[in-house]
């Protein structure tokens, strides 16, 4: 038996035989995000193992209550790092928003104009966890992404 096959029979054994343990001291979202994957990974249609992925990652990239795959905003731009980075200009032709994942302990994401001005911040996220911003408009921008530790942003289409 692999490594991978032993380790999630070992952890589906003990999520069967430890109910009583999940009754008597509650799962931390880890371990609550842990056992939603693996009942994903049981399913054996590709298309429901695929659509139950994107209920559970649906609230960690801020689009909670999403049911249908058309109540998610697609993805037009997705960077991921750690600590600092800055972005070439992004041309931007409709309403988006930023969404962003925190793995580290800091993040602040800055919108800047095409020339380099800062227009606002659009995000910030102290420890782990994420969000997204309001509603930005169409137009030249540059993000600039100061962190402490692993990060994903990403844009998102919105409507006004």
């Amino acid at each position: 038996m692999s490594n991978a096959v032993f380790v999630l029979s070992a952890l589906l054994c003990v999520a069967g035989a430890g109910g009583v343990l999940a009754q008597e001291k509650p799962a931390d979202d880890t371990t609550k995000l842990a056992e939603e994957i693996i009942d994903c990974a049981s399913l054996d249609s590709n298309a429901r193992r695929l659509a139950c992925y994107d209920e559970v990652a649906a609230p960690l990239l801020g689009v909670e209550g999403a049911s249908e795959e058309s109540d998610v905003p697609a993805a037009i731009h997705k960077f991921t790092g750690k600590d600092n980075w800055n972005s070439d200009v992004l041309e931007l032709t409709s309403p988006w928003r930023l969404v962003w994942q925190n793995k580290g302990s800091l993040l602040t994401v800055e919108l800047h104009t095409s020339q380099g001005e800062l227009v606002e911040v659009v995000g910030n996220q102290i420890g782990e966890g994420g969000g997204r911003s309001t509603v930005i408009g169409p137009g030249s921008y540059r993000l600039a992404v100061r962190g402490l530790g692993g990060w994903q942003v990403q844009l998102v289409t919105e409507e006004d």
